[in-house]
């Protein structure tokens, strides 16, 4: 009778310990599949969000790249039209005896103060003759007038060389025409050519004997007297011993 009712009792503790174990396995199953869906949707949700940062950095980085781009473009444009646009000129050329200081300042070089400098000597000398007298006008040497006397100019300018060298011109003419009356005299005419007396063109007509050597001859003369003997040619810096055996027949020093 024990046994009859102790079968029942194993049966039910039998079965409930598989549905206590059923339902823990369930359990657990159960709260697995939550704990995996819960990582998934945690890493789609990073990955949402990395996508979308990337994305927008993406754009922001474009954005600016663009703007810089518009931006170098710009300013490339405004310096290539100031580059290309040259400055105008304005080409001056005005009279030295009317120009006012406003004029003379626009000449390259000078300023107000050497305009006034300008006037104040065309005040004292009565007028520029020509344009070379500006570099007389103090702070104005040959540079500045190097770069201003295309834009400068005298009326009837006056320069003293053309009355000094009128006279001299007729002199060197005349003198000319004198020596073209003198006969050209040969070394067999002038000879013997006295050494302690002749000029530099008596002493050419000699053989072997240019200017350099005729001008060495007087300059030892001079030093150191007449010469005693024709043999003394010697020694005269740039003769040699063939240029007086040359010579011999055609000097003397008395």
């Amino acid at each position: 009778m024990k046994r009859k009712n102790s079968l029942p009792k194993y049966l039910l503790y039998t079965i409930c310990s598989v549905a206590a174990v059923l339902a823990a396995t369930f359990y657990f199953h159960i709260s697995d599949t939550k704990q995996n869906t819960t990582t998934v949707i945690i890493e789609r949700h990073d990955e949402d969000i990395t996508t979308e940062v990337s994305e927008i950095q993406t754009i922001k980085t474009t954005s600016k790249k663009t703007r810089t781009h518009k931006t170098t473009t710009t300013k490339t444009s405004e310096a290539a039209e100031t580059n290309t646009a040259e400055p105008t000129t304005e080409f001056v050329f005005i009279d030295l005896n009317s120009a006012g200081a406003d004029e003379f300042a626009k000449l390259k070089g000078i300023g107000a103060v050497l305009a006034d400098e300008i006037i104040r000597y065309r005040n004292e000398h009565g007028g520029f003759r020509n344009i070379e007298e500006i570099m007389n006008v103090k702070g104005i040497g040959e540079g500045i007038f190097a770069d201003i006397e295309d834009n400068i100019y005298v009326i009837d300018p006056i320069y003293d060389t053309e009355e000094e060298f009128a006279p001299d011109c007729d002199y060197e003419e005349q003198e000319n025409e004198t020596e073209a009356d003198e006969p050209i005299l040969t070394l067999e005419e002038a000879a013997p050519i006295n050494i302690n007396t002749a000029d530099a063109a008596a002493l050419m007509l000699l053989p072997n004997i240019n200017e350099e050597k005729a001008q060495s001859i007087i300059a030892f003369r001079d030093e150191n007297g007449s010469f005693h003997n024709t043999y003394e040619l010697l020694l005269v810096e740039g003769i040699s011993r063939n240029d007086v055996n040359e010579i011999l027949d055609f000097v003397t020093t008395d």
